[in-house]
């Protein structure tokens, strides 16, 4: 990926895949570095009729049209509640063989980082908040539990 999204290198742990932490309905997830294209500010979106109700709307973004998830509503969770640190994340992901450009609304950017190898654990199979298809696994990341995202799963590009 050419552009960083966080350079203070005191913060990174360059011994470890990056991670693009973020929080959403109080919650922490991530989604690794490699996917994450930039980060917009929350612009008003286009509502398109007859959507899944997760999908938040469209963006034009440099003339290309985005398809923009509310990822609470995604998870059954219910909607993000906008604020001057909601953000859009566009996602580059990659199904049938095809790049696809989606974005996702989120309540705030945690932060940029590697997580140890040794923090990560397998998903367990209940007690979670969300359906455990969207969780590649978990980590511990500064004493807090992170849930690291399967961005297949959770911008199927079939469901959308």
């Amino acid at each position: 990926m050419d552009n960083i999204l966080y350079d203070d290198e005191e913060l990174l742990n360059p011994n470890s895949e990056q991670y693009f932490l973020f929080i959403s309905g109080g919650d922490k997830y991530a989604f690794q570095v490699s996917v994450v294209s930039e980060i917009l500010e929350n612009n008003r979106l286009t509502k398109v009729p007859k959507c899944n109700s997760y999908l938040n709307g469209i963006l034009n973004l440099r003339g290309n049209l985005v398809g923009v998830v509310d990822l609470l509503d995604r998870f059954e969770l219910g909607k993000t509640i906008t604020n001057d640190r909601t953000s859009i994340v566009i996602l580059k992901i990659f199904q049938n063989n095809k790049e696809h450009t989606i974005g996702i609304l989120i309540d705030e950017i945690f932060e940029v980082d590697g997580l140890d190898k040794n923090s990560i654990t397998e998903t367990p199979s209940f007690g979670m908040k969300i359906d455990t298809k969207f969780i590649k696994f978990m980590a511990r990341y500064n004493n807090e539990d992170i849930i690291v995202l399967d961005e297949n799963e959770v911008l199927d590009v079939s469901d959308l």
